[in-house]
């Protein structure tokens, strides 16, 4: 019994040899594999033996095919859906154990009882070679109720477990996110695309879809579907494999894909060639007959028959004359060839074709058993290109992957463990100008400026950790002013009471200090005793002195502490941390003699308490002469006098005291230059217009460089207005910031040296007075121009 391959047994010879190789990988790194994903051996050794059914079925002409289709093909599918079932419900993570419980119990009788209601359908029904399918099956269709639900059990059953398979995926999908989510896709769609094919082997039983249009679905569809059960299978994480069995697998599924649509195109190819070669036949026999010949010369024609007058023309398989009858309850096939039955052996089976000729009905014969030797050669070829190409693969797979892509990675996998392991000198060497070289080369300039980083992060740590904790105070600070600038219009009618409030405790704090210093600190020349006097020297010749470097700074604090443990002194750790605080570092040898007596450490810890309070009392000083000015700026920007207490004002007397007021508190370097023409007279508020002279000055004094300073006010009268320029030869005021320079809150000075409120303050005073203000800034000149109505206008 000899194999005629037909193009179907390339496509699951093909299939076989895919989903063998996967599972005999997969069995051999079982132990590896997680218990959920085990599950995929089964579906694999399921679909091996449904090809290799397929395969043998579509290999040979023989009606013991019919036994190997029932027999083993429709068991295998069975066992294929069921264990698919059960791998979906494991899939990813089993989070319907009961369910899966109950349905593969229900699924496993159904498939019993399909299996025995199709094994014992197939012996009530003939064994016939299928013209569709090519090979031989038991019949596929039947009058009888119980034999056609024999027949459609396999695929009934099939349908509802895949259905039940979809539906669990799909409430997976819901659940699932990321990675998860996107491979539970490709898994619904290899289930879609089985049940799809369940699905048209009912319709094709059911006869309504050709068989010709089912074994062309099934297996295109089968193709994609193994290829994305592969593609899923490799990109799971469970699934244990390298990049070089990944690169195979995906190289033979791809050259599988590739010959499947190349002998897909090229079946197609000959079939139509058949057809024209077969028709050419017709066409001579058709021309011959016509011109009176009674016997033709044919070339591939076995029996050419007289339909009408039942008799032979050419008859050289001694086809009995008594059967030409039989023929005569055909369907006749006037256009195309199409394949007959004459009798069941392999030898009956035609290609018939029927014409016209001299007004007699003619059929015509051509065995169909030559077609298939001829495909069976093109087959053949396709196998053995195939077989040839993965022995190639395999061959130059060292060459083509692993010199060139494995080797590469594992080096870059070795390099980045040892990076992780904290060698930051490791270096992986760049063997190609590649992506993978690129990459190498990557991660050797990203270890190299890791290695940098690693060594300055250790000086710099103590450095970033102050910055980190001032910029996340700075932001917070930043917040809440945004988040309370609406607010403004409301806090402006309730800002005089607050301020008069907070007032009254700054004004305790700062007359508690005064008393603090005028009790503690009288300005009356206190008789120090020798010991006093030497200690004040000590701590006087460090006020000024310059702090070690960090490195040296805790080696001397060390040896300080050391020291006054040696001299005895009572908690020597926090008085060197307040003599480190006054940048006493050490103690000269000239005033060692001043520790070798307690009275002489009492001395110098009285004096250094007494400066420690000193400057104590000098930052609260500070701080609350910072909060009043801060209370007096947010009453004076949400609160304007009322018009009455306005009164006739100076200009030239105003800012002339502001100038007087802060004299020696401006920069030394600048040089300030005052004009005025006239005294212009003007109605409004004293200390509103102080404010804003004091707030335009002091910013041109820091806006100045700091040498050669200058600036320069000028007053001068029009008919109407006091004119008032203010300039300075500072760096300027960038354009993009220019319009926003007057809004509430802005500033262009560091955070913490000032609240961006001064110039909103200006321009609000300045429009209260009916006047307004202008600036004009360059590099190296900016001029506020400011208008004020005059009082007799």
């Amino acid at each position: 019994m000899a194999p005629t391959l037909n193009l179907y047994s390339f496509f699951y010879f093909g299939l076989s040899l895919v989903s063998g190789i996967a599972y005999i990988y997969f069995r051999s790194r079982k132990e590896d594999l997680t218990p959920s994903f085990r599950g995929l051996l089964i579906p694999l050794l399921s679909l091996f033996f449904w090809s290799v059914a397929w395969s043998i079925c579509n290999s040979f002409l023989n009606p013991y095919t019919a036994y190997i289709f029932v027999f083993l093909k429709n068991p295998a599918i069975l066992i294929l859906g069921v264990s698919i079932s059960d791998l979906a419900f494991r899939f990813q993570e089993d989070i319907f154990p009961r369910w899966r419980f109950y349905s593969l119990r229900i699924q496993i009788v159904g498939v019993i009882l399909a299996g025995l209601t199709n094994g014992t359908g197939f012996f009530f029904r003939e064994i016939r070679f299928d013209p569709k399918m090519e090979f031989y099956v038991p019949i596929q269709s039947s009058n009888n109720i119980l034999i056609r639900l024999s027949i459609l059990s396999i695929a009934i059953i099939l349908c509802c477990i895949l259905i039940n398979t979809l539906v669990v995926l799909f409430l997976k999908f819901k659940r699932f996110e990321g990675a998860k989510k996107r491979a539970t896709i490709g898994f619904i769609s290899a289930i879609f695309g089985i049940l799809t094919l369940a699905f048209a082997d009912i319709l094709v039983d059911l006869n309504y879809v050709s068989k010709p249009t089912y074994l062309f679905i099934l297996t295109n569809l089968t193709i994609i579907i193994m290829t994305i059960l592969v593609l899923v299978s490799l990109n799971q994480e469970t699934v244990p494999s390298s990049v070089g069995f990944k690169i195979m697998t995906f190289n033979l599924t791809i050259l599988y894909l590739i010959l499947s649509i190349v002998a897909n195109f090229l079946f197609n190819r000959f079939r139509i060639d058949i057809q024209s070669e077969m028709s050419r036949e017709k066409h001579n026999v058709k021309t011959q007959l016509e011109l009176g010949n009674f016997h033709p010369f044919v070339y591939l024609s076995d029996l050419v028959i007289d339909m009408q007058d039942k008799n032979f023309r050419i008859n050289k398989i001694n086809f009995p004359e008594n059967k030409i009858d039989g023929l005569l309850t055909r369907s006749p096939s006037h256009e195309s060839f199409k394949v007959d039955t004459f009798t069941n052996e392999p030898s009956g089976i035609f290609w018939t074709s029927d014409f016209y000729a001299k007004n007699h009905h003619f059929l015509i014969a051509i065995p169909y058993i030559e077609y298939r030797e001829k495909v069976h050669q093109t087959v053949v070829w396709l196998i053995i290109t195939l077989l040839f190409s993965i022995f190639t693969i395999f061959m130059l797979y060292p060459v083509l992957h692993k010199t060139s892509i494995v080797y590469p990675l594992t080096r870059l996998l070795s390099g980045i463990r040892r990076m992780q392991s904290g060698d930051l000198f490791v270096s992986v060497d760049v063997s190609s100008k590649d992506e993978i070289g690129e990459l190498s080369k990557s991660f050797n300039e990203m270890i190299s400026i890791v290695r940098e980083a690693r060594f300055q992060l250790e000086q710099k740590i103590e450095e970033r950790t102050v910055s980190l904790n001032k910029t996340i105070l700075e932001l917070k600070d930043t917040q809440e002013q945004l988040l309370h600038a609406e607010r403004m219009s409301t806090l402006g009618k309730i800002a005089a009471s607050v301020a008069h409030e907070i007032n009254n405790p700054l004004a305790a704090i700062k007359g508690s200090i005064q008393f603090i210093k005028d009790g503690q600190f009288s300005d009356e020349k206190v008789e120090l005793s020798q010991l006093e006097t030497i200690a004040d020297s000590l701590i006087e010749n460090f006020k000024n002195q310059k702090r070690s470097e960090v490195t040296s700074r805790f080696k001397r604090k060390r040896e300080l502490i050391t020291f006054f443990r040696s001299k005895h002194v009572q908690d020597p750790i926090s008085l060197a941390d307040t003599c480190f605080d006054f940048r006493i570092e050490s103690i000269p040898s000239d005033f060692l003699y001043l520790f070798e007596t307690k009275e002489g450490i009492e001395a110098f810890q009285n004096r250094l308490n007494e400066h420690v309070i000193r400057f104590h009392l000098g930052i609260i000083e500070t701080a609350v002469e910072r909060a009043s000015k801060i209370v007096f700026a947010l009453k004076h920007h949400s609160y304007s006098g009322p018009k009455e207490n306005q009164k006739i004002l100076s200009l030239k007397e105003g800012i002339e005291s502001v100038l007087s007021m802060y004299s020696k508190s401006w920069k030394p370097h600048v040089e300030l230059e005052w004009k005025h023409s006239g005294d212009p007279q003007v109605l409004g508020h004293a200390d509103e217009l102080v404010q804003v002279w004091t707030n335009l000055i002091y910013n041109s004094f820091q806006a100045c460089p700091s040498e050669n300073g200058r600036i320069s006010i000028h007053l001068q009268e029009s008919e109407s207005d006091a004119v008032i320029f203010i300039e300075d030869n500072g760096k300027g005021i960038p354009e993009e910031i220019l319009p926003r320079i007057f809004e509430p809150f802005f500033t262009t000075k560091e955070l913490g040296m000032g609240t961006g409120l001064g110039l909103s303050i200006v321009q609000k005073i300045i429009e209260n007075h009916q006047g307004t203000i202008h600036v004009e800034s360059r590099p190296g000149k900016t001029i506020f121009t400011i208008h004020l109505p005059l009082a007799k206008a």
